[in-house]
C-alpha cells in the first residue's frame, strides 16, 4: 500500500447556470469593423452585471436562421457558442449590450454582419470580472480590438483623475473613435493592417518603446492574441520588472483556432 497522496479528482465541467433567451432590440455600428448590439427578453430580469471584463457566452443563429437553440445549462459546448465581454447593462430598461467586432473567422462574427432586430440568442452567464484597485498608482492597459468592451467598462470604474495609459492595436485608424473615463487617460490607437498574422507586433513594438513604467505600484491587464498575449506577459515580467500579483493577462483569441477558450490566462508562461 502506497504512502503517496493520491491524485486530485478531475475537475467536471465548469457550471454556467441556466440559459437565458436574448432579443436583438437594437444595432448601432460604432466604427467600419465594430457594432454595438442591444438585447432585450424577460430573461434579463434576473442578469446580473458581475463588473468590468467580464464574460458570458452567446450561441448564435446558424447561418439563415433567426434563432439560436437553447442549450442545457451543462451540456456540450455548442458549436454556436462563442465568448463575449458584456459592455453595458442597464437594470432598468433590462437592456443588455455587446460590442462585436465583425469578421468571417467564427459564426459570432459572420452572425453580427447579419444580424437582425428580432434575432434570438441563446445566453449563458455572467462569469465575475476584473477588480479595479482604485488605490493603484497607474493603469496601463494592452490589448487589440477585442478587448476594447473590456477596456471601456475597465475605464468606467477608474477613479477621477487616475494616471491611466491604453495601447490599443486595432486594424486601421478608422477604428480609432472616443473612449470616455474620468480618468486621466492617454491612448495610443496602433494600426496593424489586415494581417492577422501580425496580432500583437504593434502593441509589442509599442510597449518597447516606452522609456519606463511610472513610479509606485500601479496594475497592468492585457488582452488580446494568447501567442502575442504570452510574449507581452513575459516582456512585462522580465523587461519591465511588473510585479506577478498586478498583471492580468488574457488570450482572447488564438490565431488559427476558430473556439479558443476564455480561462487562457497565459500563466504557463510565467
Amino acid at each position: 500500500m502506497s504512502d503517496s497522496p493520491a491524485p486530485p479528482p478531475t475537475p467536471g465541467p465548469r457550471k454556467r447556470g441556466p440559459p437565458r433567451r436574448i432579443e436583438v432590440a437594437q444595432i448601432e455600428r460604432l466604427s467600419p469593423r465594430m457594432l454595438r448590439i442591444s438585447f432585450g427578453g424577460a430573461d434579463l430580469d434576473t442578469f446580473e452585471w458581475r463588473g468590468p471584463a467580464g464574460h458570458l457566452k452567446l450561441i448564435v443563429p446558424d447561418v439563415g436562421e433567426h434563432e439560436a437553440p437553447m442549450p442545457s445549462a451543462d451540456g456540450p459546448r455548442s458549436a454556436l457558442m462563442r465568448t463575449y465581454t458584456p459592455r453595458r447593462f442597464d437594470a432598468v430598461a433590462k437592456r443588455l449590450d455587446i460590442d462585436f467586432v465583425l469578421h468571417d473567422h467564427g459564426p459570432a462574427g459572420r452572425w453580427a454582419m447579419r444580424a437582425e432586430v428580432g434575432d434570438r440568442l441563446a445566453m449563458l452567464g455572467p462569469a465575475p470580472g476584473y477588480k479595479v484597485e482604485a488605490d493603484a498608482a497607474w493603469f496601463l492597459l494592452i490589448g487589440d480590438d477585442t478587448a476594447l468592451p473590456a477596456f471601456e467598462t475597465i475605464l468606467e470604474e477608474l477613479p477621477a483623475g487616475a494616471q491611466t495609459t491604453l495601447l490599443i492595436e486595432v486594424s486601421d485608424m478608422q477604428e480609432a473613435r472616443p473612449l470616455h473615463s474620468a480618468a486621466r487617460t492617454h491612448i495610443r490607437w496602433l494600426p496593424r493592417g489586415d494581417d492577422r498574422h501580425r496580432a500583437g507586433d504593434a502593441l509589442l513594438a509599442a510597449l518597447r518603446s516606452m522609456p519606463a513604467l511610472p513610479s509606485g505600484q500601479g496594475r497592468v491587464y492585457v488582452g488580446c492574441e494568447a501567442a502575442a498575449m504570452r510574449t507581452i506577459r513575459k516582456l512585462l515580467l522580465d523587461d519591465l520588472h511588473v510585479e506577478r500579483s498586478t498583471l492580468v493577462t488574457r488570450g482572447y483569441w488564438l490565431l488559427g483556432q476558430a473556439n479558443h477558450p476564455d480561462h487562457d490566462y497565459g500563466d504557463d508562461a510565467a
